[in-house]
């Protein structure tokens, strides 16, 4: 990757989340009066998705986070993986990161068929999903029928001006991506720590797998 797909922190209770933001505040003191966005975390496989103006050039997984396995091919089948982007003014150079995910539905399929055929079931959905982007075939990735959100660019030639990650989720949606709908733009940290009993009522519920809110 041309730039490090970095991993989240975690946070477990409203004190650490606390913690996190004075940390970043004495880095930045600025940084309170940023605001933040809350999104869903897809519980799916990051991938990372290289265009050059505007066209799809290299499909990538996460890897180790530096070096990640070419899986361009397998990546165009997904129809949530534009191969042009929409629009216009992208940047010469740009990384475009995401969350390729089963759903459900696709999921308990994929489980159905593999019992007919003998083969084991797939322990969860994550694991179907990492394994359907690996297939040397791209026909069998295709029938899988998997789905993506992007939450994440880095401009690698060029410029954007753009000031919050909600303006960033923003920018992927006009260029064509899919942005998970339940992301929500709070002023304060006390408004995010709102959020959160939200997110914990609404994760059981999503068609596909998530296991937490992102605050960013």
């Amino acid at each position: 990757h041309q730039r490090p797909m970095l991993s989240l922190a975690n946070a477990f209770d409203a004190e650490e989340l606390t913690a996190w933001e004075e940390r970043n505040a004495r880095i930045a003191p600025d940084v309170r009066a940023g605001g933040y966005s809350t999104e869903v975390k897809i519980d799916g496989s990051a991938v990372s998705l290289t265009y050059a103006n505007g066209h799809l050039t290299v499909g990538a997984t996460r890897g180790n986070g530096l070096i990640g396995e070419i899986i361009t091919a397998n990546l165009k089948t997904i129809s949530d993986v534009p191969i042009v982007l929409e629009g216009d003014g992208h940047p010469a150079l740009v990384e475009i990161r995401g969350e390729v995910y089963l759903p459900r539905v696709s999921f308990a399929r994929v489980n159905e068929e593999r019992e007919q055929e003998g083969e084991p079931r797939f322990a969860n959905p994550r694991n179907a999903a990492a394994g359907a982007l690996r297939q040397l075939d791209p026909r069998i990735t295709r029938r899988r029928r998997l789905r993506m959100f992007a939450f994440h660019l880095e401009v690698i030639e060029g410029r954007l001006a753009l000031e919050t990650q909600s303006q960033v989720l923003e920018m992927l949606a006009a260029w064509g991506f899919q942005v998970e709908p339940h992301r929500q733009r709070c002023a304060t940290l006390a408004e995010v720590q709102e959020q959160a009993s939200r997110f914990e009522a609404l994760i059981p519920t999503l068609p596909f797998g998530a296991d937490g809110m992102v605050v960013k």
